[in-house]
Parts: C-alpha cells; structure tokens; sequence
C-alpha cells in the first residue's frame, strides 16, 4: 500500500459521513463541539463542496434569524380568500 492510499484511508476515517456532517454543523451553532469531532468536520469540509454550502446556508439562515428576530414571530399562517380557493379547487378538477 502506497503512502498516498495510506493517507487517503486515513483521513477518510477521520472524515464523517455528510449526514454526520450535516448534524454536526447544526451542532456547532448552539454548544461547542469536541476538537477530535471538529477536525474530522474541517476534513470533510475540504472535500465537500455540498457540506461547505449546506454550513453557509446554515449560517446565513442561523443569522437571519438573529438579526430579525421579530419578524420570525410576526410572520403566521395566511389564509386563502374563498375566491382563490374555489380558483384552485377549479383547476385540479379539470385536469
């Protein structure tokens, strides 16, 4: 086994799975996550380009919230008007 497959194996072990990533960053927002833990998520990082972006959409969403927090608890259920309603009961009907 060469050094570079040695390697690869290595840091594969170390690196979790994406849905392992995944929990792990969502994690990482509310309580610190072990440093063993950590490096296997930057590892992964490296190679996962879908990860990185699920992490920024996290955070910005994460921030967003933060940010404007009022606005979370202002926005609720709307409701048709009868109108829209009949519209829509309309169309499904002559398909």
């Amino acid at each position: 086994m060469g050094l570079l497959t040695k390697i690869a194996a290595m840091l594969e072990a170390l690196s979790p799975t994406c849905r392992q990533a995944t929990r792990l960053q969502c994690q990482a927002l509310d309580q610190p996550v072990p440093p063993a833990k950590r490096l296997g998520l930057c590892l992964h990082l490296l190679i996962c380009r879908w990860c990185r972006r699920y992490g920024q959409q996290l955070r910005f969403l994460n921030e967003a919230a933060k940010t404007h927090p009022d606005d979370l608890n202002a926005a609720g259920p709307q409701k048709l008007s009868e109108q829209a309603r009949a519209r829509i009961k309309n169309n499904l009907r002559n398909k």
